[in-house]
């Protein structure tokens, strides 16, 4: 990389967000530079992956003071490289309420993401419990909508430690083909502020590797998560950060004497009725790591070296995942959160987000007894949020063209929601994103 080059664009981040942007302007011909704080991933695996992907630079795991545990993905590819797989539509409703239109990008990018209903025969047997007894109950499990080729599913269960087949679409993708276009891709860094002169950007400061750069460009667009592009924002003297929401979701499970959901898909269906009628996602859901630490210190531990890793597998091999099943359900929470400048959390469960979770949890358990789960085993585990967002929300830090009031300083990233989805919210991200470039190069 030439640091004396001044790029058309400089996009910091390399998820759905930045992937997609990154893509279409250079398909349009324009010179870009895309920075990612993490590497690229060659190796697959739990033990591979958490400890790069899931972990921020102290190696803890970013928790709010809530003891809320938020996802966030450091590594090239971002988001998609640690997601399901899912590519939920959101409701119509909810683009509504934000107030534009993206029923043209939302079918481009079904069509890129090559998006299908989870087959049946890919289901496993836990799952295919799951939806009979939520079918006893009145209630239908829908397939969900999911970025995979299943030509080449092993059904490994490894969509979250990257998918060692191929076959889950990641921005990885989009960053490839931006890069066979003629980008450039600069690895292990990190932007730390951007630079703007008379209401106009002129580069961004960074960190490679442990040395101070700066990278000039025309235009720069952060892409970098809900709980980074604030931070940059904030270093740069942008207001950002407030209004944190995440679609925070509990898990319920229980044993079951014949089957367990160990190995299978996670979230191959949902209840689609009570997405509308009660802003509720409720699906299959099983994560080890996270319930056999639900007895320490409320969760999970805040760092996750070696030792801690050897400490989670040991506790594993004590549960009997071969008969345990769950449901999780992720609500639109209220957007009471906060990033503050040095990247800490701040976000607590409101009344209104606990009556919601308990709504949630009741209806899991419904569900569970009625697939076979016995009564006296469920239990819950912690609160997460893998979907952190409206950090930086249109009509508070961008405009509707998602610029700030830094003429050339843009974000394309679930930072720019409104309001939360309370549902997998790639597809949204990745059909934003097409919008934004497409006004770019309609400028």
């Amino acid at each position: 990389m030439d640091m004396k080059r001044r790029y058309d664009y400089l996009v910091v981040g390399s998820g759905p967000g930045g992937g997609t942007v990154a893509r279409e302007l250079t398909d349009a011909g324009k010179s870009c530079l895309i920075v990612e704080c993490g590497s690229r991933l060659r190796k697959t695996g739990l033990l591979n992956v958490a400890p790069k992907a899931f972990l921020d630079e102290r190696k803890r795991v970013p928790l709010s003071d809530g003891r809320i545990l938020f996802g966030q993905s450091r590594v090239l590819g971002g988001g998609s490289y640690v997601a399901m797989g899912n590519a939920a539509t959101p409701p119509q409703r909810i683009l509504d309420e934000w107030g534009i239109d993206l029923s043209d990008e939302l079918a481009w990018a079904r069509k890129m993401l090559k998006v299908v209903p989870m087959p049946e025969k890919f289901m496993g047997q836990a799952t295919k419990r799951i939806n009979q007894a939520a079918a006893s109950l009145g209630w239908d499990m829908k397939p969900t909508p999911k970025s995979v080729d299943f030509s080449k599913c092993r059904r490994c269960g490894l969509c979250m430690f990257g998918c060692p087949t191929g076959a889950k679409w990641t921005s990885l993708e989009f960053v490839d083909d931006a890069i066979a276009r003629g980008a450039e891709l600069l690895l292990e860094t990190k932007v730390t502020r951007i630079l703007h002169t008379n209401g106009k950007v002129t580069a961004v400061k960074a960190v490679h590797k442990g040395k101070e750069i700066e990278i000039g460009a025309a235009n720069i667009i952060l892409a970098a998560g809900a709980l980074a592009t604030p931070v940059i924002l904030q270093n740069s003297e942008l207001p950002a950060g407030k209004g944190l929401a995440g679609d925070i979701f509990q898990t319920t499970y229980g044993y079951h004497p014949e089957v367990g959901m160990k190995g299978e898909i996670i979230l191959a269906t949902y209840l689609e009725s009570v997405v509308i009628e009660r802003e509720l996602f409720p699906a299959p859901y099983m994560y080890i790591p996270f319930f056999v630490l639900r007895d320490m210190d409320g969760g999970l531990p805040e760092k996750l070296g070696k030792v801690q890793q050897a400490m989670m597998i040991l506790r594993s091999k004590k549960v009997d995942t071969s008969h345990l099943i769950g449901m999780m359900t992720k609500i639109r929470d209220e957007r009471t959160g906060e990033v503050y400048k040095d990247g800490t959390i701040h976000k607590h469960l409101t009344e209104r987000d606990r009556a919601k979770l308990e709504e949630a949890h009741e209806i899991n358990k419904q569900i569970l007894i009625a697939a076979g789960a016995r009564p006296e085993t469920i239990f819950t585990g912690v609160y997460e949020s893998g979907h952190p967002c409206c950090t930086a929300a249109m009509g508070e830090v961008v405009d509707h063209n998602l610029e700030t009031e830094i003429k050339g300083l843009f974000v394309s990233d679930a930072s720019v929601f409104p309001s939360p989805l309370g549902m997998p919210p790639i597809l949204t991200i990745v059909a934003m994103s097409k919008r934004f470039a497409k006004h770019l190069l309609e400028r």
